[in-house]
């Protein structure tokens, strides 16, 4: 296991502490983001997320981000885990982007995560969207989710590059 932060408050109030990530948090990190891989080209101008949820060391569900207006991967992944039976309470869910926290042609995803009791996040980077940023981690935490972030960030980040490129230039990488 590796340390990874975990970031706590609001990203201009932000401290930080080390958390071991475990060789399972980077293998669902990498499924999600193959997961994201499969929507490329078909998201619109939405971002091409990927997300896995796990329990208990076995995937449960796992999506992408459909075209605007329909599922974002969070939601696409709940559905899934929901179609096989499976409970949410307690599960991980991976993003290969911070869930999204407004609602906007789609409810919050952020919202959904914590309404199904899926007790950990863990995302491979921030959403740089400006109505987002951070702002999807304050709500989980606020609903006591442990959040993890940045596993595998540079690997999402070459992923999304394009779209961070075409629809927020402003974004640091």
């Amino acid at each position: 296991m590796r340390a990874l932060r975990l970031a706590e408050g609001s990203p201009q109030d932000q401290k930080s502490r080390s958390v071991a990530v475990s060789i399972d948090d980077e293998r669902f990190m990498r499924l999600a983001l193959a997961q994201a891989e499969r929507a490329r080209g078909h998201t619109g101008d939405n971002p091409w997320v990927g997300a896995v949820i796990a329990k208990d060391g076995e995937v449960i569900g796992d999506g992408h981000t459909h075209p605007p207006g329909s599922d974002h991967a969070e939601i696409a992944a709940i559905k899934s885990a929901l179609s096989r039976g499976a409970s949410l309470e307690g599960a991980t869910i991976y993003s290969t982007l911070e869930p999204c926290s407004f609602h906007g042609r789609t409810p919050a995803c952020a919202l959904a995560i914590v309404e199904h009791r899926i007790a950990r996040v863990v995302i491979g980077m921030r959403d740089p969207h400006p109505r987002v940023n951070g702002e999807g981690l304050t709500i989980l935490r606020g609903a006591g989710v442990e959040v993890i972030e940045g596993v595998l960030e540079p690997e999402v980040a070459r992923s999304l590059a394009p779209w961070i490129d075409a629809y927020h230039p402003h974004a640091k990488r």
